[in-house]
């Protein structure tokens, strides 16, 4: 008899701690729903859906981007473009859960001011190998955890 009140007990925490994880929690989550593609032609775009949850349901108007550049290869200039910098993102009605849907420009993904030149590749210029981090903020400060996509290659011109 012991045993099964002690059982009971068990089952109940657990039932309580399951039902607790499914509710938004009040820093924000973000997690990658889709990649149009991990290699980006000439010129070409990326598209990424993100998929966010807040308690509150008060996201805020950017999301930040953060682009790190894998090549062993430095750019010739050794300078890369915007490696940080926040998207802004629509005014919509606060809600807990929805998804971001980004739309980058092939000049916004690019990473080598000035890629290596080449003369294996079609385009006689080292492709751009790059991860990308997110990070999300509510408008009370919290930031949600970072995020990374996989290798994402863009071909150079």
């Amino acid at each position: 008899m012991k045993n099964m009140r002690y059982i009971t007990i068990c089952a109940g925490i657990l039932l309580m701690l399951a039902c607790g994880k499914d509710k938004p929690e009040t820093k924000p989550t973000i997690k990658i729903k889709s990649i149009s593609s991990n290699i980006v032609p000439v010129n070409s775009g990326l598209f990424i859906t993100l998929e966010f949850a807040d308690k509150e349901g008060d996201v805020n108007d950017s999301l930040f981007l953060k682009k790190i550049r894998l090549n062993t290869i430095p750019p010739v200039s050794g300078i890369t473009i915007r490696d940080s910098f926040f998207l802004m993102i629509p005014d919509f009605p606060a809600k807990p859960n929805g998804d971001i849907e980004l739309r980058l420009q092939y000049q916004d993904i690019i990473s080598a001011s000035n890629p290596p030149t080449d003369p294996t590749d079609p385009t006689k210029k080292v492709s751009d190998t790059i991860i990308m981090k997110f990070a999300l903020q509510d408008r009370a400060g919290h930031t949600s955890d970072t995020i990374s996509t996989e290798k994402i290659v863009i071909m150079r011109n």
